[in-house]
Parts: C-alpha cells; sequence; structure tokens
C-alpha cells in the first residue's frame, strides 16, 4: 500500500451539492458585467463561479436550490453595472459538482 493509497481510504467522500450553469449573453464582457455578478452572489450567500468565455458570452455557476437561483436571476438584471446589458440567460442543472466555499470571478 503506498501513502496515497492510505490517504485515499480515509478521505471523506466528495460533497455533491445542486448547481445550475447560466450562459448569459448581451454585452456582459468588459462592462463590470462579471462583478456585478459576484457582488449579488456575496450579497445572496450563493457559492459559484464566473468567467467571460470566447464567444462573448459569461457562464455563471451557482450552487443553490431552484427556488435561490430563480431569485438570484430575477434580480440580477436590477443588480448589473450601468454599462451591462442582458439580451439572453440560458439555465441548466449541472450533476455531481463538488461543494464551493465562496464565489469566485475566474479568468
Amino acid at each position: 500500500m503506498s501513502l496515497f493509497d492510505k490517504f485515499r481510504k480515509n478521505s471523506e467522500p466528495t460533497e455533491y451539492v445542486e448547481a445550475w450553469k447560466v450562459i448569459v449573453s448581451g454585452t456582459v464582457q468588459g462592462v463590470g458585467f462579471r462583478y456585478s455578478v459576484a457582488t449579488l452572489a456575496d450579497a445572496m450567500s450563493i457559492p459559484g463561479t464566473v468567467k467571460n468565455n470566447p464567444d462573448g458570452t459569461v457562464t455563471i455557476v451557482l450552487q443553490a436550490n431552484k427556488g435561490k437561483v430563480d431569485e438570484f436571476l430575477k434580480d440580477l438584471p436590477h443588480n448589473l453595472s450601468p454599462f451591462a446589458k442582458i439580451t439572453n440567460m440560458k439555465v441548466e442543472k449541472l450533476e455531481n459538482v463538488g461543494k464551493l466555499h465562496s464565489f469566485r470571478v475566474l479568468y
């Protein structure tokens, strides 16, 4: 038995939580959109991530129940930087996502 096997057997299984991916399009890059998302997520105590995509969209991952995600998405357009504008949001449930503890802006 190697040292790594010993730790693997003693480690706790990963805790999976409900998570949602939101692809947002519009004027969402270069206008403070990711920081608006992070500020709202922090205010609502929702862990997750936000990152720019090469195609000009932004991906948001939220770990919360569907009701809280719906509330976040309803509030988001009212909490944007003044230069950002959302034209579309596509939401899908993610499977087997390990628990996050905070919200992070990814680069």
